[in-house]
């Protein structure tokens, strides 16, 4: 393996050398910044444009990965106490807390463990994508005089930043895999359509400099698809997974079942769940969304009062699409690189029995009359008190977990036998105990003026005072540990 092969004289000096034209590089960045009196968006692109194009050519100049982790490793480091004491502000800029300039390097240090010895051509491309659209995107998105801003939830994005960062992502891979003389089973053009669109989408809805890990990360998963595919991951089906993402995207945000954001998000899990696993891991997250979608929108007219005491709306952001499916896109990534383990599709089940469990527990419990109680105490609470139960959000959220192990069914009758559907829907309960117990103790509760009990740090323009749990654990945190608890209780029963 050439990764771990011992370094040569040459290839340590060759570092050495590389690492003080970096310092340089860097110390010279610094210096201009002060010179224009805080202006740092220009140097700081152009050091992130020399460095990638720098990472880009490694795997060809060095035939030891180890010189080239141990500079990327003191970079990660270096880059993050730079932002942690706030120095070097020509790196990190001063707009902004960003860990961006950490997960430049970070992204090029896992690139380099997954593929120096597999696809060099993969890890070059992948790093290609950052180093040059990427950082023409953000400039180009800055720069522009009139500017059209796309309403997302967490930064703000430009139309004109994201179109440079498609078609500049399309020349750059297009180009390279001319250079490389890349062949593909579906034609390159599509692939490379491909491509792109799925970066972007990444590009767009990441937010404080993720991007820089986002982006490399899943330009090198599909490449690494359609450069090596296999009987049970044909491009076509990759191909068709775009197509479905984007059509599940647009009709999402057309009937308000999505934010803008949660569209795209959708648009990145819908293609990876079915371009990985095919109909059979795509129906059942399918069901959850149709139905708890549908769910939600029924009698929002009686769930209106309640809008103030819930963190999130009926209409789903990125952080819920994430929150409730993220953990299924992991287990399904997971099963791709490990095909024989059956256990994940079982986990991946459970995951999303747990999630559908909580949110059908949550919508009928709230539809239906009845006064719930507090899991910890047993005392009457408020309808949309987080950590309140009742007798129907019990039964409905039961119903919503076995919805999904028949949704499931239908592709895999043999596997799914009497024992393991009721595994799993027992999997699905529990995880929503987890969600209301969680909710009822360390969920960040807040106050409003009038002394109202919500969800949100901010009602009417007006700050909340938080009156119990902690601030970092909010609505979405807790619907992950919910979906993680319905995994882990299968895995555990399984």
């Amino acid at each position: 393996m050439r990764l771990f092969a011992a370094p040569t004289t040459e290839e340590w000096l060759f570092i050495v050398v590389v690492f003080f034209l970096v310092g340089m590089m860097v110390a010279a960045a610094e210096m201009i910044r002060r010179l224009l009196n805080g202006g740092s968006e220009v140097t700081r692109k152009f050091v992130h444009i020399v460095a990638g194009v720098l990472m880009m050519c490694s795997p060809f100049v060095f035939n030891s990965g180890i010189p080239v982790l141990t500079i990327t490793g003191i970079m990660v480091i270096g880059t993050f106490l730079s932002v942690k004491l706030d120095f070097l502000k020509s790196l990190h800029g001063i707009d902004r807390s960003s860990y961006g300039t950490t997960y430049h390097p970070l992204s090029f240090f896992l690139l380099v463990l997954l593929f120096w010895d597999v696809s060099p051509v993969i890890l070059t491309i992948s790093i290609s994508i950052l180093a040059i659209p990427d950082a023409l995107a953000a400039m180009v998105g800055q720069r522009v005089k009139v500017p059209h801003f796309i309403d997302l939830d967490l930064e703000r994005k430009t139309v004109e930043g994201t179109m440079t960062m498609f078609v500049s992502s399309f020349l750059c891979i297009y180009g390279l895999f001319g250079y490389f003389n890349i062949q593909t089973a579906a034609p390159v053009f599509i692939v490379v359509l491909v491509i792109s669109m799925f970066v972007t989408g990444w590009e767009l809805i990441s937010f404080k400099g993720s991007d820089n890990l986002t982006v490399p990360l899943s330009a090198a998963f599909l490449l690494y698809y359609f450069l090596y595919p296999t009987h049970a991951h044909p491009s076509e089906q990759m191909i068709l997974a775009i197509v479905l993402g984007v059509s599940i995207g647009l009709f999402s945000y057309y009937f308000n079942f999505l934010s803008l954001s949660g569209s795209v998000a959708t648009f990145l899990l819908a293609t990876i769940v079915y371009g990985i696993g095919g109909w059979m891991w795509t129906m059942p997250i399918l069901t959850f969304f149709i139905a708890s979608s549908l769910l939600s929108k029924y009698g929002k007219a009686k769930k209106e009062k309640l809008e103030l005491i819930f963190d999130k709306s009926s209409k789903r952001d990125s952080g819920q699409v994430t929150a409730n499916g993220g953990l299924a896109g992991i287990i399904i990534i997971l099963w791709y690189s490990f095909p024989e383990r059956n256990d994940f599709y079982v986990m991946y089940l459970a995951s999303i029995a747990a999630v559908t469990a909580d949110t059908w527990g949550t919508e009928i419990g709230t539809l239906l009359k009845g006064r719930p109680r507090s899991i910890i105490t047993l005392r009457s609470v408020d309808v949309g008190t987080s950590g309140g139960v009742s007798l129907a959000g019990f039964i409905g959220g039961a119903l919503g977990a076995g919805l999904i192990v028949l949704s499931a069914a239908i592709f895999e009758p043999s596997f799914l036998s009497w024992s393991i559907s009721g595994k799993l829907i027992i999997s699905g309960v529990i995880g929503s105990i987890v969600d209301s117990l969680l909710g009822a103790t360390i969920q960040a509760q807040y106050s409003t003026e009038e002394g109202k009990v919500t969800e949100r740090t901010v009602v009417h323009e007006v700050p909340t005072t938080l009156v119990r749990g902690f601030r970092w654990m909010n609505n979405d945190l807790v619907n992950v540990c919910c979906g993680l608890s319905g995994a882990l209780v299968a895995y555990f029963l399984l």
